[in-house]
């Protein structure tokens, strides 16, 4: 047997499978290409038919991963960072509370007004970004940013702020990630094109909606008592028409790995709700007194 020829056939014939099934994979991968695009081209046309408005929407090429957040504990906490006219006390070690030995009026009671307070008077308050403002329950409510994205409704990584009936800042309360970083390999999102066809497919959308805005955060995957796994999620802000035609906001989370809708709980407590004038004036009293009583020991 020549040795020299029979090696040259196989050469020969594995460059033809290799060329065959790389051929395969491209057909393949255009033939999906076709489907997502012919997918997004039927969703866009079905928002439009439903006269549901869409603007400009991000471009989902990045590859994101998974986020594991270890929940901050203040039982060690330098109180010296932050106690500038205010009383600081500590909840189950995972709770910050700052009342004001003064309360504090701001210009107005806004974005720009209400982020400036945090970074000027709260412990790392340049890492939380604002999500509402909430004017009858007089609180203001922030979430903890990492890379630039929102963490969503996250029990410990989440600031309130509240004000009295004279719109004077009285207290917050601030819970925390310690850390936060990437765990796992990472994944390739759905668009958000996709996310908004998920949520519009299971009804949620009706006819005459706007879609404000889309972008991408965390919400929790794996709630754990110290250590929490996130997902990347797309929100979705839209203005939904009620029974009587006025819009009303409403946001939506769509995981942004399996493009599954999250029922997120939306309704984030502290222990301690916003305090009345009356409330305020008595903790403050108080605590003064113990301050006070300490130093006469």
């Amino acid at each position: 047997m020549d040795w020299s020829k029979t090696k040259t056939i196989f050469i020969i014939v594995f460059s033809i499978l290799n060329v065959f099934l790389y051929s395969v994979y491209i057909n393949n991968y255009n033939e999906e290409q076709e489907l997502e695009v012919l997918g997004e081209s039927n969703i866009e046309s079905d928002l439009k038919n439903a006269n549901i408005s869409v603007g400009n929407l991000p471009v989902s090429t990045e590859k994101v991963t998974y986020v594991s957040g270890r929940i901050n504990t203040f039982d060690n906490f330098d109180f010296d960072q932050v106690t500038k006219n205010q009383i600081i006390t500590v909840s189950d070690n995972m709770i910050i509370e700052g009342t004001m030995k003064k309360p504090e009026k701001l210009e107005a009671l806004n974005e720009k007004t209400l982020t400036e307070f945090l970074k000027r008077t709260v412990f790392k308050g340049e890492e939380y970004r604002l999500w509402q403002i909430n004017k009858s329950a007089r609180e203001a409510t922030f979430f903890q940013v990492m890379n630039d994205k929102t963490i969503f409704y996250n029990q410990s990584a989440t600031i309130k702020v509240y004000w009295s009936e004279k719109e004077e800042i009285t207290k917050y309360e601030q819970t925390m990630f310690g850390s936060l970083k990437a765990v796992g390999e990472k994944s390739m999102l759905i668009k958000p094109i996709q996310a908004i066809k998920t949520i519009f497919e299971k009804g949620y959308l009706k006819d005459h909606t706007t879609i404000s805005f889309v972008n991408l955060g965390y919400s929790t995957l794996v709630p754990l008592t110290e250590t929490q796994v996130l997902s990347p999620t797309w929100h979705i802000r839209a203005m939904v028409p009620d029974e009587n035609g006025r819009k009303k906001q409403q946001d939506f989370f769509v995981n942004a790995v399996d493009n599954q809708i999250l029922d997120i709980e939306k309704n984030i407590q502290f222990k301690n709700k916003a305090a009345t004038d009356v409330e305020y004036k008595e903790r403050v009293r108080s605590n003064v007194d113990a301050k006070q009583s300490e130093l006469s020991k």
